[in-house]
């Protein structure tokens, strides 16, 4: 039971870091953002591990991380792209289909196979998502699938869940090889140096953004840290496909997000769908 509320709490904290992406967006670089709200992240949770000792490491642990940092630098290009560029309650949905991936990619990487009712949560919470996608324009029932090839954001984000199908069994054998907060600390440092290099590339000017927006920067900052410490105490208590199906409820929280800070559309007809996904997560907490 304990690895559920680690998930849920990691979700609400998700769903919040994607809302104040596509909120501070509209201010700052996407790189410098990334940049400078992962290397918070790395510096909390360094000196979490520093308070609790470091772990020993070894080869699987390293060569997960690099795995991980170089699947996580395309999420964050397109999964900040998307919320940018497209409605949250539109595009974030589309995460709800990692699940289905893992199912996959869990038992070729970790040889985790969850039981059939727990793969029948995950598809309803999949299929909740779905739902919850067709919004009230008359798209129809394959108005969802249509929309992934017109829509650019909701495509971005589709392809962040695929990868994110795939990051989520590394981020894993990077937690069960350290901890829950060593390893993440060396990935999420990883990450914001890879993100400093690009906006180096690009020629930004990166302290005067970072100068201008440090407070908005340590926010996503401090979100994305209890992010990733929920998620990762789930995983070292469950398996990974259930632990993130439950942390895609996210989903949800962003509809209610969407409808309070973007005053999004048609959001009262999307929480059927949200209804559906919440019956996944019962079936999985319970079976």
């Amino acid at each position: 039971m304990l690895w559920f509320i680690f998930a849920i709490l990691s979700a609400i904290f998700y769903a919040l870091y994607l809302a104040l992406v596509k909120k501070f967006l509209k201010n700052i670089n996407q790189f410098i953002l990334a940049f400078g709200a992962f290397f918070i992240t790395s510096i909390i949770l360094f000196i979490v591990s520093v308070i609790k000792g470091f772990p020993e490491t070894n080869l699987t642990f390293w060569l997960s991380v690099l795995a991980t940092v170089v699947l996580n630098i395309f999420i964050t290009i397109f999964s900040f792209r998307s919320v940018a560029i497209s409605d949250l309650s539109l595009s974030v949905p589309m995460m709800a289909f990692t699940p289905v991936f893992l199912i996959f990619t869990s038992f070729l990487i970790l040889g985790e196979i969850p039981s059939i009712l727990g793969v029948l949560g995950i598809f309803l919470i999949t299929i909740g998502s779905y739902v919850l996608n067709i919004s009230g324009k008359n798209i129809g029932f394959l108005g969802p699938i249509k929309n992934i090839f017109k829509n650019r954001g909701v495509f971005l984000m589709l392809s962040a869940a695929f990868l994110s199908g795939i990051s989520v069994n590394f981020d894993k054998l990077v937690v069960i090889n350290s901890n829950a907060i060593f390893g993440s600390a060396i990935v999420f440092f990883l990450l914001a140096i890879s993100f400093l290099i690009i906006s180096i590339v690009k020629r930004y000017k990166i302290k005067e953004a970072i100068k201008v927006n440090f407070g908005k920067i340590l926010i996503i900052g401090l979100d994305v840290a209890l992010a990733v410490l929920f998620i990762n105490l789930a995983y070292t208590l469950q398996i990974v496909s259930y632990a993130i199906s439950i942390k895609r409820l996210s989903i949800l929280f962003s509809v209610i997000f969407g409808a309070l800070l973007f005053k999004e559309e048609n959001i009262g007809k999307r929480f059927f769908g949200a209804l559906i996904m919440l019956v996944g997560a019962l079936i999985i907490i319970l079976f």
